[in-house]
Formats: structure tokens, C-alpha cells, sequence
């Protein structure tokens, strides 16, 4: 027997092997009982900039400055991606405005 024939044949004898449990598996799935689909929520949109605008205002008397204001604001609104690492967005504006 050559070497490309015993190649051959331990290709067939692994192939073999990996049929049947396929097999069990594809009838597994078959005859599984399915529970209830878990449905996705889309994912809550982020603040407005009137809605960050007022949250400011409101609470800006209990913040010494416009870091810590937007930092507040941050975790008590969803604000944009990127909002508190750009330094021109308006979030800083906002929040520098409800300071004075």
C-alpha cells in the first residue's frame, strides 16, 4: 500500500466517523423542544439636546464646574457617542452656559 492510499483511506475512515454524530446531531434539532423567543428592544435613542439643555439648567446649582456638570449629566441621560470625549461638542457648550 502506498503512502497516498493510506492518505486516502485515513480521509475516508475520519469522514466516516464524522458522519454520524452529524447525523444524531441534525436529528436532535429536529425534534428539540424550541422555548419562547426572547425579542430584542431596539436600543433607547440618545438625549436631545433641549432635553440635556434642561436637565443642566436645573441641576447647575449643585455643580462647581462644567466637568463635573457634564459628567452628572452623562449618567443620569443617555448622551451621544463621543459626546464627553470631543471638547468642541455641544454638550460642553450646554453645560457651560447652565453655570453662568
Amino acid at each position: 500500500m502506498s503512502v497516498q492510499q493510506e492518505h486516502r483511506y485515513q480521509k475516508l475512515v475520519i469522514s466516516q466517523g464524522l458522519v454520524d454524530p452529524d447525523r444524531r446531531l441534525l436529528a436532535e434539532a429536529m425534534f428539540m423542544e424550541r422555548g419562547p423567543r426572547h425579542v430584542l428592544t431596539p436600543p433607547k435613542p440618545s438625549a436631545s439636546r433641549r432635553q440635556v439643555r434642561i436637565w443642566m439648567r436645573r441641576n447647575a446649582e449643585c455643580f462647581e464646574s462644567a466637568t463635573t456638570l457634564a459628567e452628572a449629566a452623562n449618567a443620569a441621560l443617555d448622551l451621544p457617542a463621543g459626546a464627553m470625549d470631543d471638547d468642541g461638542h455641544w454638550v460642553w457648550e450646554e453645560a457651560l452656559s447652565a453655570l453662568e
